[in-house]
């Protein structure tokens, strides 16, 4: 049977201040390692944005809906799959991923502008989209204390992910297995080509939209892949 990966968490430049690729580059590491495809999970406005935060908020998201249809675009060369999400900071170092949003949900939603998981919980919920804690445990000087958010606002957490410590990642899968109703995902945290096939879900289905993805999530019909760099 044939199988399908998709990375769950990439970063790429001008959006993510932190990210060493473009499109380009994330497009064809991609293709050259076998996956199907991608979300695209570019930290967001109360994150490490690489766009002018004070932009209106119609300007601010077309940014990211013009990095989203470059990296489609590039995609389209290697038949890949090209799913729009996004990273956001909530507050004390700690981060959500955001699957089953698109652009249009995000001009629709100015509110978003704040710093607040309730408010993302809550639209993301009306809009049919999921809200999954990135890193829970990771630990690092800009988190001051590594926890899981309230999980009321939350519908599960990244259990690995390929730039944390692998005691974080155990962290999360301890946690996971004392709460069986959270998804559980895999990705990344790419911000390079080399490593942009570490992580990620294995599927039976492509996944070709937003919504697919959401499915998928939902009705567990994935595999993890957990995969290190052997190098580090």
């Amino acid at each position: 049977m044939e199988k399908f990966r998709y990375q769950l968490h990439a970063h790429t430049l001008p959006c993510s201040a932190c990210s060493e690729m473009y499109p380009q580059e994330l497009a064809e590491s991609l293709f050259r390692d076998g996956y199907s495809g991608c979300v695209i999970t570019n930290h967001f406005i109360n994150g490490n944005t690489g766009i002018y935060r004070k932009l209106p908020w119609n300007e601010f998201v077309a940014q990211y809906e013009a990095d989203y249809l470059e990296l489609k675009k590039c995609g389209e060369k290697y038949g890949l799959d090209i799913i729009f999400g996004l990273e956001e900071h909530v507050g004390k170092g700690l981060e959500i991923l955001c699957y089953g949003i698109t652009p249009e949900m995000l001009y629709a939603h100015p509110e978003l502008r704040e710093r607040s998981v309730e408010i993302w919980h809550k639209t993301l919920k009306q809009c049919g989209a999921i809200c999954i804690q990135a890193h829970p445990f990771r630990e690092q000087p800009y988190i001051p204390e590594p926890q899981v958010l309230p999980l009321e606002f939350i519908d599960g957490i990244e259990v690995f992910n390929s730039d944390n410590y692998a005691e974080n990642n155990q962290q999360a899968e301890d946690f996971a297995a004392a709460h069986p109703e959270l998804i559980l995902t895999s990705g990344a945290d790419t911000h390079e080509g080399i490593t942009a096939c570490f992580g990620g879900i294995e599927t039976a289905k492509r996944i070709r939209n937003e919504k697919e993805l959401v499915e998928i999530l939902r009705n567990r019909e994935y595999t993890l892949i957990k995969e290190f760099d052997e190098d580090e």
